[in-house]
C-alpha cells in the first residue's frame, strides 16, 4: 500500500488525518494542561494520569501486551436490537462504513459512520480544570428514529503504578468506586496510602446526559472471561449499577438516546481527577460538583476549547515559516515545536512504549527546553532552576530527578550533564535578555542527595559546573568519562576511572565560549578571564590528541589507547566528534570538511547517519562484548537521530547548504515512510524519533522511541536558528540563513523580546554565501562581524519589518 492510503496532513488545520486505524503500532497524540496528561493513539488506546505517570496513574495500559495497545477510551455505540460498534478501532474493531482519527495540537478526533448514525468523538484537556473532555456529536442519517445506548468506559489503575506491578493483588482491597446521584458521576477512590497521601486525587467519570446505569466494576462490567471487543454489560444494555468494594475498578456508564429523523445530537463526558480524596473529602467532592458545573453550563466546554486552541495558536506563532519545501515547513511550523512540548513535558519519560519510570532526566531536559526557551522563556527558566537545586557544591549534578514522585535521584556522575546547563541558561538569557535570572539563589544539593543545602546564585551555580570539570581532566587533559558522556555505552571504555572522552572536551569548549559570553555581557571580568584561561587549554589539550588523520577520534580508553580511531577494530567512526569539532570551532576548516566528508562517506544510510561505524559484535561472537546492543541498534550503529541534528548544524555552519537540508529533509519521518513505507517504518510521521535501525540489522528502517527524544528540540533548533539561520544572542537577533541556491526567496515571522519581526529573505545572486544587506523599516543596518539585527533597534517596538539579501 501506499503511504496516502494510510494517512494525509492538513496543513491548514494542522491535522494528521489517519485514514487506515490498523497501522504497525500506536500512532499517539499527547493531551495535557500541564498537570493532568494523556496519550491516544489512532485506535483509541491510550493512557491518562495526573502530574506523574507512575505515582499518579488513573487508567491502566499494558505497554508489552497483546492486544496491542490496550485498554484505552472505549466508547461503545449500542443499537437497540442493531450492532454494537465504536467511532475509534478500539474496542470493537468491527468494520464501519467509513473511519478517521484525527490528531491536532491538544486534540484528537474519531469520525466513524455506521449505517444510518455517524459519531465525532474528540479527545481534549481543559486548561483550567485537570478533566480529560470526551465530546460526542451524533447524528441520525435515516428517515426513523434511532434508538442508541451510548456506555463510555476505561479501566482504572490503582494509582501507583510501581507498587501496582509488585503489590496489586493486595492493593485490590484498598480501594472503592461508587457513584454519586446527584453529581451523576462514577467515583474512584485509592486508600493505599503511599508518601503522597495528602494528594492522592479523587478520580470521576461523569457525563452531561442523564445516566440510566454505572458500573465501578471491571469484572462485572466484562464478564466471566470477557473481553473489552464485547463487554457481558453492553451486550446486555446494561452496566447493572455495580459499585466495587475492593477488586479491578472501572468507570462506565450508560446513556440511553433516541435520535430522532435527520436530528444531531451533542453530549460530553469528563474523566477528571482533584486532590485532596483522602484527607480532604468533602472539599474534593465539592471541587469536583463545582467542576462539572461550569463544564455542563452554556458555554463552558466551549470556553475551554477556546482557551486550549488559543495556547496551541501562541505557541506556534512565536516561529513560522514560509519556505519551497512544504513538507519540512509543516515540521517547522507545526509538529516539531508540539513535539518539542511533549519532550519538555515528559522528558523520556511515557509513550505508547515507554512506562514513564525515568522521571526528569538532568542531561534530556537541559536539552529539551532549548526548544521551549524562545517560545516559553519563562518555562524554560523555571526548569533551569529546578535541575541546579540538583547540583552539588562540587559542581556535578544528579543524573535524573523525581519531584512529583519525591524519590531518591539517580547520583551516576557522567562528564556531560552539568555541561548541558550553560547551553540553557544562554538560550534563556538570548530570548530574553533578563541577566537578573543570574542572580536568584538556588539551594546546592546535599550530600545525602536529598535536601537542599547552603545556596548560590545561578551563576555561581554555572561557573560551578566548570569547577568540576576542571577537577575531573585525565591524561590527555580532556574531560573524564566517568559513568559515560552523552553517549551511555561509552562507559565501558573507562570502567577503571582514566577513560576520556574527546566528545565531552568539544562541548566543554561550547559550554565555555556561552560562559564567556555571559561573563562579558554582565562585566565580570575576572570570572571572563579564568573562563578564557580554561577554554585555551581545553581547545590546545584537544587539538594535541584528538585528530586522527581524517576524522576525529571519539576518546580513549583506561589504558590511553584511542577509540573511534582508524586502527579500532569496531567503532572506528563516530559522528558526535565530527559535528561537534565544527560547533566548538576545533581545528582548522579543513580538518572540519574533512571529518564531515568522511562522516558523509561511511555513515550516510540514505534515511539518516548512523552513529558510528561498523558496529561491535555481541554474543555469542564476542563472550566479553562492547554491549550488548547488536550491530545497527540502539548505541551500537543505528541511525541516531538525535546525533543527526548536530549534523545538520554543523553542515550549515560550514555553509553546505545542501548536505544541511539533504540531512534535515532525508530523516524527517513523513520522507522516510515515502521512501521506505509505513509497515517498515512502524512509527508516526508527525513525530521525531530517537533510533531507527541501521542497515547492519536485518530490521533497517523500523523506527521507535517516538516523542520523547532529544531529536525534537535539537530539530526545532537546527531548522529554525542554523537552516533558516534566525538565532538569538545576548546582544540581538542573527539572521544567517543557510539555504539551497535554488531557493529565490523565503519568508520568516518571529516574535523576539516583546517584537513582532518579520523578515522578507531574498537570494538574488542564486549562489552561496554570506548575507550583503539587511534592511529594518526601510533603514540599513550595518554588518560588521555578523548579520545581525541588534537588540536595540528591537528594544521598544512591537513589530519591525526586515529585508534581509545574500
Amino acid at each position: 500500500m501506499k503511504w496516502s492510503d494510510y494517512y494525509r496532513f492538513d496543513d491548514s488545520s494542522r491535522s494528521l488525518i489517519i485514514r487506515r486505524r490498523d497501522l504497525p503500532g500506536p500512532w499517539i497524540n499527547y493531551l495535557s494542561n500541564g498537570r493532568l496528561h494523556a496519550f491516544i493513539s489512532q485506535a483509541g488506546g491510550g493512557l491518562c494520569w495526573w502530574k506523574s505517570p507512575t505515582v499518579f496513574r488513573i487508567t491502566r495500559y499494558r505497554h508489552y501486551n497483546v492486544p496491542l495497545d490496550s485498554p484505552g477510551f472505549y466508547f461503545y455505540i449500542r443499537e437497540r436490537g442493531g450492532e454494537i460498534w465504536s467511532p475509534s478501532l478500539r474496542p470493537c474493531g468491527g468494520a464501519v462504513d467509513e473511519a478517521t482519527a484525527t490528531h491536532q495540537p491538544g486534540k484528537t478526533t474519531f469520525a466513524a459512520r455506521k449505517g444510518a448514525v455517524s459519531a465525532e468523538l474528540s479527545f481534549f484537556v481543559t486548561p483550567d480544570y485537570d478533566v480529560l473532555v470526551w465530546d460526542l456529536k451524533l447524528k441520525n442519517h435515516s428517515q426513523r428514529d434511532v434508538s442508541l445506548d451510548l456506555f463510555p468506559y476505561v479501566e482504572l489503575s490503582q494509582l501507583n503504578w510501581k507498587a501496582e506491578l509488585f503489590w496489586g493483588y493486595y492493593i485490590k482491597f484498598k480501594l472503592k468506586t461508587w457513584f454519586d446521584r446527584a453529581a451523576g458521576a462514577v467515583m474512584y477512590m485509592d486508600h493505599g496510602g503511599g508518601p503522597r497521601v495528602p494528594d492522592v486525587p479523587l478520580v470521576f467519570l461523569a457525563s452531561t446526559l442523564p445516566v440510566k446505569s454505572f458500573c465501578g466494576n471491571r469484572d462485572l462490567f466484562l464478564g466471566n472471561y470477557g473481553s473489552e471487543n464485547l463487554p457481558q454489560a453492553v451486550a446486555n444494555g446494561t452496566c447493572g449499577n455495580h459499585e466495587l468494594a475492593s477488586g479491578e475498578p472501572c468507570a462506565a456508564l450508560q446513556n440511553p438516546l433516541v435520535l430522532e429523523p435527520g436530528a444531531q445530537q451533542h453530549a460530553a463526558y469528563f474523566l477528571g481527577a482533584v486532590p485532596g480524596a483522602l484527607t480532604r473529602h468533602q472539599e474534593a467532592t465539592a471541587k469536583m460538583n463545582a467542576i462539572l458545573a461550569e463544564l455542563r453550563a452554556a458555554g463552558g466546554l466551549e470556553r475551554q476549547r477556546a482557551k486550549l486552541e488559543a495556547w496551541w495558536a501562541e505557541h506556534l506563532g512565536v516561529f513560522d515559516c514560509q519556505i519551497p519545501d512544504r513538507d519540512s515547513a509543516r515540521m517547522i511550523n507545526t509538529w516539531g515545536p508540539v513535539n518539542s512540548v511533549h519532550a519538555g513535558r515528559y522528558s523520556r519519560s511515557i509513550n505508547a512504549t515507554a512506562p514513564g519510570i525515568r522521571g526528569v532526566g538532568f542531561r534530556d531536559t537541559c536539552q529539551d527546553m532549548l526548544a521551549i526557551a524562545y517560545r516559553k522563556p519563562g518555562w524554560a527558566a523555571d526548569t533551569l532552576k529546578l535541575l541546579l537545586s540538583q547540583q552539588y557544591a562540587d559542581g556535578h549534578v544528579v543524573h535524573a530527578v523525581f519531584p512529583e514522585e519525591r524519590e531518591p535521584p539517580w547520583t551516576s556522575i557522567h562528564s556531560d550533564d552539568h555541561l548541558w546547563v550553560p547551553l540553557l541558561a544562554y538560550a534563556i538569557l538570548a530570548e530574553t535578555a533578563d541577566f537578573s535570572l543570574l542572580q536568584q539563589n538556588v539551594p546546592w544539593l546535599a550530600p545525602d542527595h536529598v535536601s537542599p543545602e547552603g545556596q548560590a546564585t545561578v551563576w555561581e551555580h554555572l561557573l560551578a559546573c566548570v569547577r568540576f570539570t576542571e577537577s575531573r581532566l585525565g591524561c590527555h587533559r580532556i574531560p573524564l568519562i566517568l559513568h559515560s558522556d552523552w553517549n551511555d555505552i561509552i562507559g565501558r571504555f573507562a570502567q577503571k576511572g582514566k577513560g576520556e572522552s574527546v566528545f565531552a572536551g568539544q562541548q566543554y569548549v561550547v559550554a565555555l565560549r556561552r560562559l564567556i559570553e555571559i561573563a562579558g555581557a554582565i562585566g565580570d571580568h575576572a570570572q571572563g578571564e579564568w573562563l578564557k584561561d580554561c577554554w585555551a587549554r581545553q581547545v590546545a589539550a584537544l587539538l594535541d590528541c584528538s585528530w586522527d588523520g581524517k576524522w576525529w577520534r571519539r576518546g580513549f580508553d583506561d589504558d590511553g589507547v584511542a577509540f573511534g580511531s582508524a586502527h579500532s577494530p569496531f567503532g572506528k567512526l563516530y559522528l558526535n566528534p565530527q559535528t561537534w569539532a565544527v560547533l566548538a570551532e576545533i581545528g582548522t576548516l579543513q580538518q572540519r570538511r574533512q571529518a564531515l566528508d568522511e562522516a558523509n562517506r561511511q555513515l550516510d544510510t540514505g534515511i539518516g547517519l548512523k552513529k558510528m561505524n561498523p558496529g561491535f559484535k555481541t554474543w555469542p561472537e564476542d563472550p566479553n562484548p562492547f554491549s550488548g546492543y547488536g550491530p545497527g541498534t540502539g548505541e551500537n550503529g543505528a541511525i541516531f537521530c538525535h546525533a543527526n541534528t548536530w549534523a545538520v548544524m554543523a553542515e550549515a555552519l560550514l555553509g553546505n547548504a545542501e548536505r544541511a537540508w539533504k540531512y534535515y529533509a532525508q530523516i524527517l519521518p513523513h520522507n522516510v515512510i515515502r521512501k521506505i513505507g509505513v509497515e517498515r517504518y512502524r512509527a508516526e510521521p508527525h513525530a521525531w524519533l530517537s533510533i531507527i535501525t541501521g542497515p547492519e540489522n536485518a530490521t533497517f528502517g523500523w523506527g521507535s522511541i517516538s516523542h520523547i527524544t532529544g531529536t525534537a528540540a535539537w530539530m526545532d533548533v537546527a531548522a529554525t536558528q542554523y537552516l533558516l539561520g534566525v538565532r538569538p544572542e545576548l546582544d540581538g537577533l542573527r539572521v544567517e540563513p543557510c539555504i539551497p541556491n535554488h531557493w529565490k526567496r523565503f519568508d520568516v515571522r518571529r516574535k523576539y523580546r516583546g517584537c513582532a519581526v518579520n523578515l522578507e529573505f531574498r537570494n538574488r545572486s542564486g549562489q552561496a554565501g554570506a548575507v550583503k544587506s539587511i534592511v529594518a523599516d526601510g533603514a540599513p543596518v550595518l554588518i560588521a562581524d555578523v548579520p545581525q539585527i541588534p537588540a536595540g533597534l528591537i528594544a521598544g517596538r512591537t513589530s519591525l519589518n526586515v529585508q534581509v539579501e545574500r
